[in-house]
């Protein structure tokens, strides 16, 4: 029998929205009912824009063979099946941006009716129903919709702020945590490699500048145009092009380029395998935050126990107690953060 207190926490949670299976919390849930009206501990938003994780777009945009219908069509055939944006084939979603229509009785400190925020908890536990998929870019993880969600008491959501673009507001707040764990882990003095030079990437190296009183900041991507980007504004001090998922190809690129060891090595590539390569750049010791959704933690842990490596390994939990804050603030007073996002180069 549910006790009142893990009911509250339930309806908190929007464990109360989980068709199947039973008992599930709604991130590994099968199925949400996104149907309506709004709950009691809910806000109601009429959602605009799905900002999809680079690697779910990817994976989506590679199985359609680039064509935007395609990809439209498959978001859509996911979202009516599970009540969400979760792609089985990544365990991934994205954040979205909406704007309030309705807030539940019981909801707490809500924003106001007719605010527009980002829901920044992931899209794979948000209940999601689409009436149309507007527009599809293939080039761009941004995909223009119509529909509704329920955010629960207990997911962070953000306002979208006046002074930023929208597009770029809403991947700042979608890697937002990228920046924040970066910060709070980076060593005042010593290296810091970041693995991907994509949206997440470039804020992970702005906010290790921004932590640190000296040493070195790294970057390594396997396109050449992204690592331009990052080290010619100076967001790095070495930029290396290298494929991470040849390990010891990357290894040699790094060394070859005069960087050491890192003492934290930031993972926010998109691609898959390149957890072997994280783990040989980091010194003994050292820490390796996996931001990324293409990370299998089973293959980091096992790698780092083949190679006798003494890391601290780190999953990127996307929440941090800022809500997006920091990334925000970082953007606005670093002049070669804000070039680098005008740039639009996305990384591996």
């Amino acid at each position: 029998m549910s006790t009142g207190i893990t009911s509250d926490i339930g309806e908190e949670l929007g464990a109360t929205r989980v068709l199947a299976p039973p008992r599930a919390l709604p991130q590994p849930a099968e199925r949400l009912d996104a149907s309506g009206p709004v709950r009691d501990r809910e806000l109601e938003l009429a959602v605009e824009r799905l900002c999809l994780d680079s690697t779910s777009f990817r994976d989506l945009r590679e199985r359609a063979g680039g064509d935007p219908v395609a990809i439209g069509e498959r978001i859509s055939a996911i979202v009516a099946e599970r009540g969400k944006m979760h792609n089985p084939h990544t365990d991934s979603g994205g954040v979205l941006l909406g704007t309030v229509t309705a807030v539940g009785p019981r909801f707490g400190d809500p924003p106001e009716l007719g605010d527009r925020v980002v829901n920044l908890a992931s899209l794979t536990l948000t209940p999601l129903r689409l009436d149309a998929v507007v527009d599809v870019d293939p080039a761009s993880a941004h995909v223009l919709v119509e529909g509704t969600a329920y955010v629960p008491q207990r997911a962070p959501w953000g306002l979208l702020p006046d002074d930023i673009p929208i597009a770029t507001a809403i991947e700042l707040y979608d890697v937002y945590g990228a920046g924040s764990h970066t910060r709070a882990l980076a060593p005042e003095r010593g290296t810091v490699v970041v693995l991907g030079a994509g949206h997440g990437g470039k804020l992970a190296l702005a906010a290790a500048r921004d932590a640190m009183a000296g040493g070195t900041v790294v970057a390594v991507d396997v396109d050449p145009a992204a690592v331009d980007v990052v080290t010619s504004l100076g967001l790095c001090d070495v930029g290396v092009v290298a494929d991470l998922r040849d390990p010891l190809g990357a290894l040699e690129a790094v060394t070859s380029a005069g960087a050491g060891p890192a003492d934290l090595t930031v993972v926010v590539a998109s691609a898959t395998g390149c957890e072997a390569a994280a783990v040989l750049l980091t010194a003994q010791g050292g820490s390796v935050l996996f931001y990324s959704m293409a990370t299998s933690f089973q293959t980091a842990a096992l790698t780092a126990d083949g190679q006798s490596a003494d890391v601290t390994m780190i999953v990127g939990n996307g929440y941090a107690p800022d809500a997006g804050g920091y990334a925000l603030d970082l953007y606005r007073r670093t002049p070669a953060l804000r070039e680098a996002y005008v740039a639009g180069t996305v990384g591996a």
